[in-house]
């Protein structure tokens, strides 16, 4: 009888909290769309808004030929070259912004089409992170981390950032994460056939990834994680299962997870997990500075941290606080700086393979200033640091890469009742673009390939990153890049990444060619009379996982030793 009356109850809590979430999901659904009917009533710019659907018909109808997993970066691209049929015919240049409303897929959003709109909240006024981002990093660092602050609170973070992230501190731990560069190296020339042969086909973005765990576990706070050797250390095995569990947005899709005990079950013992293998390794840290004895092997991002925060409060410097507070960002940091790197490592390597003049370009540069020797690039980077600063084409390769295969943009909320407004020359001079309910979106990926700002925009082009002249039409345009984002809230790690995948490229080009291996790969999964999934004809491609974008099925690649 107990049990029947328990599972009886159970039953209608559950009714009632099923209730409660349609009724919310209804009501939420209603002042959404009605927001928008308001605003296309009152004549600002926007695609075709429908009453009870919103904008899920014209999106659905620009998306119907992507495949099912790619990211939703192509869909603002689409929206930009499609203006013209999407837009009333009386507007003669696409807005500047472009208002989506996909609930209940996800947050209404206003895309920035235009660089000058995008400066408007990420310049001219630095509008605080959109909430979503505190909602998805809250169960990893509490909110204690720098990406989750704000006001006050944040440029006090952001400015011990900026020390441990600084050119001189990088280019310091040169030497040390040398190493981790050098064993990824050294995988990619055991997977090399014999004799010149084409090796067996794995993943890029697999093996990329876990270098850059390496790479940022040595920056950070001095430990070889040995990612790319050994099986996971149950740090990175818990942060890479708690990943595909954090939740941007709450949708129609995922809105069981938040009842879902076992979610918030494997979060909780993920995190634990975390926390238990960098506490006593962090304390260790704080314990030799407190004694006046650095530990060997220079300064990482943690010492720093944790003798910015003793100078500016004495009282602070060995608080559990404190502690909590430099774990929260190590975590955030080993999150924050191993996908997007990797995803860029991969584009990288492809494009090397398809643009033989710009490899020629870049191992010609190498020679120049590292040296003849390919296998002496290490010794000779170990002994001159500076000279990583030295490759101008090579980071002009990195730039371009980056402008055509552009990671996520940032996210950001603007305080009520404001509004973004058409830039000059953008055809919308003026015009207001209010943004209640709206999560402002830089829609850098459709930005970098318009050819308003760039000429010759799917060609790729490093040359245009080596002109001085701001005549030339090749000269990036102000406020276009902005694949690090620009403004206060830039990415805190830019310099980091982009030494990193110098140093990828000087160690690996001259070594080793590396070229997609698609036959391979489906004879190997048993898929060669299957339909293969493209954009635009194209196999490899942005797709949507969890975070930010990574390449189909990892770019399966295959390398070989290079003959010069």
């Amino acid at each position: 009888m107990a049990i029947e009356l328990t599972i009886s109850h159970a039953a209608t809590a559950a009714g009632w909290l099923l209730a409660a979430t349609v009724l919310w999901f209804g009501y939420r659904a209603y002042v959404v769309r009605s927001h928008f009917q308001r605003l296309q009533r009152q004549g600002v710019p926007m695609l075709p808004h429908h009453p009870i659907l919103g904008h899920l018909g014209v999106v659905g109808k620009l998306m119907k030929d992507m495949p099912g997993d790619v990211h939703g970066d192509y869909l603002m691209l689409l929206i930009q070259d499609n203006w013209r049929t999407l837009f009333d015919e009386k507007y003669t240049a696409c807005p500047p912004a472009v208002y989506l409303d996909m609930w209940p897929a996800s947050m209404p959003f206003m895309l920035s089409l235009h660089p000058d709109m995008s400066a408007q909240f990420t310049q001219d006024v630095n509008m605080e992170k959109a909430e979503a981002q505190g909602h998805f990093l809250r169960p990893l660092t509490s909110n204690l981390d720098v990406a989750s602050s704000h006001g006050a609170a944040w440029k006090k973070l952001r400015r011990r950032m900026n020390l441990g992230f600084s050119a001189q501190a990088i280019r310091a731990r040169l030497p040390a994460l040398m190493e981790e560069v050098e064993v990824f190296r050294d995988i990619l020339v055991s997977r090399a056939g014999k004799n010149g042969a084409w090796g067996s086909v794995f993943t890029l973005e697999e093996l990329a990834t876990m270098l850059t765990l390496d790479f940022i576990g040595r920056f950070t706070f001095d430990v070889r994680l040995h990612e790319q050797t050994s099986p996971l250390t149950p740090m990175t095995a818990a942060m890479l299962d708690t990943l595909p569990r954090l939740r941007v947005f709450t949708h129609i899709g995922n809105v069981w997870s938040l009842f879902n005990p076992w979610v918030t079950y494997k979060l909780w013992s993920n995190v634990r997990c975390m926390d238990a293998y960098l506490a006593p390794r962090l304390e260790e840290r704080r314990a030799a500075l407190t004694a006046g004895k650095p530990p060997a092997g220079g300064t990482t991002l943690v010492d720093t941290l944790f003798t910015t925060i003793a100078a500016e409060s004495p009282a602070d410097a060995n608080t559990a606080a404190t502690l909590d507070y430099v774990v929260a960002e190590t975590k955030h940091t080993l999150f924050a700086g191993h996908e997007t790197t990797a995803f860029t490592l991969a584009w990288l390597f492809r494009t090397l393979a398809t643009e033989p003049t710009v490899a020629a370009n870049m191992m010609a540069e190498h020679d120049a200033v590292l040296g003849p020797d390919p296998d002496a690039a290490a010794d000779r980077l170990r002994d001159a640091p500076h000279l990583i600063g030295q490759l101008p084409y090579t980071t002009a390769v990195i730039k371009e890469s980056m402008r055509i295969h552009t990671n996520v943009g940032t996210l950001r909320a603007a305080p009520p009742g404001a509004a973004l407004y058409g830039p000059a020359g953008s055809g919308y001079e003026g015009v207001a673009f209010p943004t209640d309910m709206c999560v402002l979106w830089d829609a850098n990926f459709a930005i970098h390939r318009n050819p308003a700002y760039w000429p010759r925009p799917l060609e790729f082009v490093p040359e245009r990153w080596l002109t001085t002249d701001k005549d030339d039409p090749l000269h990036p345009r102000r406020n276009a890049y902005r694949p690090f984002e620009q403004g206060p809230r830039n990415c805190v790690g830019q310099h980091m990444a982009m030494t990193e995948m110098t140093m990828v490229l000087a160690l690996v080009v001259r070594t080793l060619e590396v070229e997609e291996a698609w036959a391979e790969w489906d004879a190997k999964r048993w898929a060669t009379h299957k339909k293969k999934a493209t954009v635009w004809g194209d196999r490899l491609y942005q797709v949507s996982k969890h975070g930010p974008p990574h390449v189909k099925d990892g770019m399966p690649v295959h390398v070989r030793l290079r003959q010069r």
